[in-house]
């Protein structure tokens, strides 16, 4: 199950530009999602990220990523700062369609969703700056109720390279 995970989270990298600084020029770098398993890769037909400002106060802030989470599960309306358009597994593994996230500390709320429905979830607090993102946001299933359909996919490459099929 690591290995898969590990393997999963190195294919699947989407491309991050960071904006201005006063001072500065845009640089470009990646963000990673880590998908618990191939199968929740393939299985995923797109994921959105969610950009919020992250509060001021450290009892608000300690939990934040939680309180999205819960408030995604409610479906809460969420006001993020800005969102990206969706993205498939593939664009995420060819890196393109890059997204735009403002310097400084965010929280990123990371929705997969499969057949319009969320399907993975997960969320982590970045400083974003010139380079790659520095953690990964590491996915879960939003209903444990739900199963990863399995796969014959090997690898998300094969997925899309249509050398195997998704279930």
């Amino acid at each position: 199950m690591k290995l898969a995970r590990s393997l999963a989270a190195a294919v699947c990298v989407l491309s991050v530009v960071a904006c201005t600084a006063a001072s500065k020029g845009p640089s470009t770098g990646t963000y990673s999602v880590s998908f618990p398993s191939t199968a929740a890769a393939v299985a995923t037909d797109t994921v959105q990220l969610l950009v919020f400002e992250v509060p001021a106060a450290p009892d608000q802030r300690a939990d934040f990523c939680l309180t999205l989470i819960q408030g995604r599960k409610r479906q809460d309306p969420q006001k993020p700062i800005l969102l990206n358009a969706p993205v498939n597994i593939c664009e995420m593994l060819g890196g393109r369609k890059p997204f735009t996230i403002p310097y400084g500390e965010k929280a990123v709320l990371a929705v997969a969703k499969r057949k319009m429905n969320d399907f993975l979830i997960g969320c982590s607090i970045e400083t974003f700056g010139e380079g790659d993102a520095p953690l990964d946001i590491d996915l879960a299933l939003v209903d444990v109720g739900v199963a990863v359909p399995d796969t014959p996919c090997a690898t998300v490459g094969d997925f899309c390279t249509q050398k195997c099929p998704a279930f």
